[in-house]
């Protein structure tokens, strides 16, 4: 059995396509994006019938057994799929597919795919004695170096040059979220076809999307700028976004700035690379750290947990003044009047 990294599958099906493969791993947009290339390439090659499979519990087996022996109607060849989904590979099952392999030949193209993890699923001993030809597509989330490689090859691909300032924003508004990035590619391309911007003209558009003005917000906070933050605020909750997505935000910021506040001076230029945040956004680091002790941070962090449990739990009646709480508590230490820990103890 050959294994492959997503990166390093192209440049496979260049040379062949091989009889069976298995996807395997969490990053939903690498795992499609490979699905889709095996696909194409066995539509290229007289694979023009597709026939889909799902394991569930108590799983008929007699299907893919049959469908592996019989001559498609319409095509001469046929491409068969078994999605195991995130389904524990059992013995029994580990049996059943050992069995299905048997029966490859070369007029059908046999794919299994889940989200289990790669390393995980070679160390089953099934795996282990499939046939040479066999390929093993590992899909693994991407490091933040890995990340810029690909955005950069995908927007390469889609025709649209950004300067590096630009680049650093884009970096920071998709915030290591493939889903986001292809959507924003996307967006951008209908918007302006192959195109070459610089930071404004991309901060234009990104504004006008919902989704950035949680950075939007952040950055406000950061900057103790509290007529923009609450602004900002009020848009998002005319947007009705998630509250879940502005926490996750706040609980990064919180995160970042308590790093930064136990580094020293001398080593905080280290800590802003190490965190990803380029050289633009330092300063609003920088005002935030002045305003903000480090016992501070943690009660931050200790009112979003509540607030997540709250939330979550269905108990918060009032979730604008939440928000609301939350975000003032970026601006300044301020007496503690009100709590969402009281409020959750009550």
């Amino acid at each position: 059995m050959n294994k492959l990294y997503a990166s390093q599958l192209s440049q496979h099906l260049q040379q062949q396509l091989v009889g069976c493969y298995l996807v395997f791993g969490e990053e939903p947009l690498q795992k499609q994006d490979g699905l889709d290339q095996i696909r194409t390439k066995a539509r290229q090659q007289g694979f023009d019938e597709r026939q889909q499979f799902r394991l569930e519990a108590q799983f008929d087996w007699e299907p893919v057994f049959s469908a592996m022996q019989s001559l498609s109607l319409f095509s001469n060849r046929q491409i068969i799929e078994l999605d195991l989904q995130n389904q524990k590979l059992t013995a029994a099952t580990g049996k059943e597919l050992k069995q299905l392999f048997e029966l490859l030949h070369p007029d059908v193209l046999l794919i299994l795919h889940g989200e289990r993890s790669p390393a995980e699923i070679s160390k089953l001993s099934w795996v282990k004695n499939l046939p040479k030809d066999t390929v093993l597509l590992s899909i693994y989330p991407l490091d933040d170096q890995q990340f810029q490689k690909w955005l950069q090859q995908q927007l390469r691909q889609s025709g649209i040059q950004l300067s590096p300032d630009a680049s650093q924003l884009f970096l920071h508004h998709c915030s290591g979220n493939l889903l986001a990035a292809r959507q924003n590619i996307d967006k951008l391309l209908l918007t302006f076809g192959p195109c070459s911007l610089d930071e404004p003209a991309l901060a234009d558009f990104l504004a006008d999307q919902s989704s950035f003005s949680v950075f939007q917000l952040s950055d406000a906070l950061l900057a103790g700028q509290q007529q923009q933050a609450f602004h900002r605020l009020q848009r998002l909750l005319g947007q009705d976004e998630e509250p879940t997505l502005l926490c996750w935000q706040l609980h990064r910021e919180v995160q970042n700035l308590l790093q930064l506040q136990q580094g020293s001076m001398v080593e905080r230029a280290g800590l802003f690379k190490q965190l990803g945040i380029w050289p633009k956004r330092q300063p609003l680091y920088q005002q935030a750290l002045q305003r903000l002790p480090l016992n501070w941070l943690h009660y931050i962090l200790q009112e979003l947990a509540s607030f997540d449990r709250q939330f979550k739990g269905g108990q918060l009646t009032q979730l604008p003044l939440a928000l609301t709480h939350l975000c003032s508590l970026f601006l300044a230490p301020v007496p503690k009047a009100f709590s969402l820990q009281r409020h959750e103890q009550h």
